[in-house]
């Protein structure tokens, strides 16, 4: 028998659902079937040429040292006027920190903000890697869940009456991943208002879709400037940019907790890349311009978010919000369940629901229930057009034959 045992923490975990797709859909791939995803959460582009330029660059002339915790001074000094202009508010080089990813920013600023007993309110559906960083953080998540009648957005009510003496975090996610959800001026006022009154509660503002909105945006920090000493902005380069693989986020806020998640970088991943942060820099800035190639990517996605929308809305007992912002689609799929389907199933449950979609159609979804949200399921349109008819075809034939 083994005497070895693994950490307490571990039971908290639940794996992660986009992660564990990728997998089934890799293994059915190698068995030779033609298998679509609807589950990466990443842009089918290509990084920019003038990006990957600067990449190589690096590589050639050995910019491939060590660089000081959280990034090298001018970087951090790029993204915080970068960040600054978006958000209409002043930073400095030592509010900043680079992570590996916006996903690290986040992991680290739960670790920096939170101890066990705090709470962590997660608006659902929510992003799911939140939930179990707060849990590994020790904190305990308090999922307030927005309707689809409210456009997937929790209203400041819901918000006060969430608080409590623990609450340590909000966290807000606009535009939103699972829902492509943008909340308005009005609303992040209001949710402001509610803010103002307990300052022991730090906003963590995940901005990582920011570039990819379809409707006007209104900025966390442009609207509540008067937080900006309870906030942290959490944003990278993967969505906007076209660089999941580079490992290139950043988290600006407080300089004292960006002492603080620096110093638990000192301890773990140091910084990310030195060939990424050389290549990131002529993006952030400004010596080249990121703006026709983002353009250009935004134009498809809408394109890509009206035609899958449109085919889904076609679909009997589908219903759904048209998303605002990011590349998912949020259908409704509760019309279906309990129903036979063309082919064949019975399904009771959304984890059902996609399980058939794959087995039988052969197409990739996330079930809703991995996003705090049973009943509907999340699917990328970040994949080309003719993936989406055909896809959408399969999905059609399974279900109305």
């Amino acid at each position: 028998m083994r005497s070895i045992r693994l950490s307490e923490r571990l039971s908290r975990l639940t794996p992660s659902a986009t992660t564990a797709l990728g997998g089934k859909v890799a293994a059915l791939k190698a068995q030779g079937i033609n298998v679509i995803s609807f589950g990466a959460g990443e842009p089918d582009f290509a990084t920019p040429d003038a990006i990957k330029a600067a990449g190589i660059h690096a590589i050639e002339t050995n910019q491939t040292k060590y660089t000081p915790i959280g990034g090298p001074a001018e970087l951090r000094k790029a993204v915080a006027d970068h960040i600054g202009a978006d958000c209409g508010v002043a930073f400095t080089a030592n509010q900043v920190s680079v992570t590996n990813g916006a996903k690290e920013a986040l992991f680290l600023a739960f670790l920096a903000l939170c101890d066990a007993g705090d709470e962590v309110i997660i608006p659902a559906p929510y992003w799911v890697s939140y939930v179990d960083q707060a849990k590994i953080a020790g904190a305990t998540p308090v999922i307030v869940s927005a309707t689809a009648e409210n456009g997937f957005r929790i209203t400041a009510a819901q918000l006060a009456a969430a608080i409590t003496p623990k609450t340590r975090v909000f966290m807000l996610n606009s535009p939103s991943n699972p829902t492509g959800a943008v909340y308005s001026a009005a609303e992040l006022r209001a949710i402001a208002d509610v803010i103002k009154a307990h300052p022991q509660i730090v906003v963590m503002s995940d901005e990582i879709y920011d570039a990819i909105v379809y409707t006007p945006y209104a900025r966390w920090l442009r609207v509540a400037p008067d937080l900006i000493d309870q906030t942290l902005v959490i944003n990278g380069a993967s969505k906007a940019f076209a660089m999941t693989g580079w490992r290139m986020g950043f988290v600006v806020g407080p300089q004292f907790i960006i002492d603080a998640i620096k110093g638990i970088q000192s301890h773990s991943t140091s910084h990310t890349s030195s060939i990424t942060q050389a290549a990131a820099l002529p993006a952030y800035d400004g010596s080249i311009d990121m703006s026709a190639e983002v353009t250009k990517m935004v134009q498809a996605f809408r394109q890509r978010r009206d035609v899958i929308g449109e085919l889904l809305s076609s679909i009997p007992g589908i219903t759904l919000n048209v998303p605002e912002g990011a590349f998912y689609v949020f259908p409704d799929i509760r019309g279906l369940l309990g129903k036979k389907l063309a082919c064949g199933v019975t399904c009771t449950t959304d984890d059902e629901f996609a399980a058939a979609m794959l087995e039988h159609a052969h197409i990739g979804i996330v079930s809703g229930s991995a996003f705090g949200a049973p009943g509907f399921v999340r699917m990328s349109y970040a994949t080309s057009m003719e993936l989406i008819r055909e896809g959408m075809a399969r999905m059609s034939k399974a279900i109305v034959g």
